[in-house]
């Protein structure tokens, strides 16, 4: 008489999916995509309104100041990529990066005072009083050929570095930037040259001459 075994046991492989699970991690990882490409997205619509948020005031200030627009929207990019929260590590403030120093200065010469912290957050008044700096640097080299470079050296580095390095020969090469020592500083220069002339046709051309 033949005996009955029982079937056999299925054994299945600890690194097997289980299939009942399949369509779950897909619709997850689906998800997960979708999640991701919507993040994207909504990041590059934020960056691309603050990149433009500032430009009514941008183009008030920079012409009271007699200065080209395109150019303080590139030091505010440099900065602080267009974000009025930010500190930087010496103490800068917001958008045009603003020190204690360049503020006492501001409000002597402009016969303010008491001027916080806490209100340089502001756009308006970061923007004014860092255009009001960068001005006075385009005027203090008005004379000097390489003016833009080394206004924005002073902003950068100070005006003693950059009277230093207006002393300088001129380079064989003509480019301007070879007179500037700290290499922080060239970089910075470079990339904010490049800015501008970005965004100069966003701009009349009648703002980029308000010398």
């Amino acid at each position: 008489m033949p005996v009955l075994l029982p079937p056999p046991i299925k054994r299945h492989s600890p690194y097997a999916s289980p299939r009942s699970g399949g369509g779950a991690g897909r619709l997850l990882f689906l998800l997960a995509l979708l999640a991701g490409a919507c993040s994207l997205v909504w990041w590059q619509v934020d960056e691309d309104r603050r990149t433009n948020a500032y430009d009514g005031i941008i183009r008030e200030v920079a012409q009271r100041h007699r200065i080209p627009p395109a150019m303080v929207k590139a030091v505010i990019r440099k900065e602080s990529k267009f974000k009025s929260w930010v500190v930087g590590k010496a103490g800068e403030i917001g958008l045009m990066q603003i020190m204690p120093g360049v503020v006492k200065d501001w409000e002597r010469l402009t016969h303010r005072q008491g001027t916080t912290n806490a209100q340089l957050f502001d756009p308006r008044l970061n923007i004014e009083i860092g255009t009001w700096y960068l001005a006075r640097a385009r005027t203090r080299w008005q004379t000097n050929p390489d003016r833009e470079v080394l206004a924005l050296a002073q902003y950068n580095a100070g005006i003693v570095n950059a009277f230093k390095w207006s002393q300088l020969p001129p380079p064989d090469s003509g480019d301007p930037l070879e007179r500037i020592r700290f290499p922080s500083t060239r970089a910075y220069i470079k990339r904010i040259l490049e800015y501008q002339k970005g965004y100069e046709s966003q701009f009349p051309t009648t703002e980029q001459n308000n010398d």
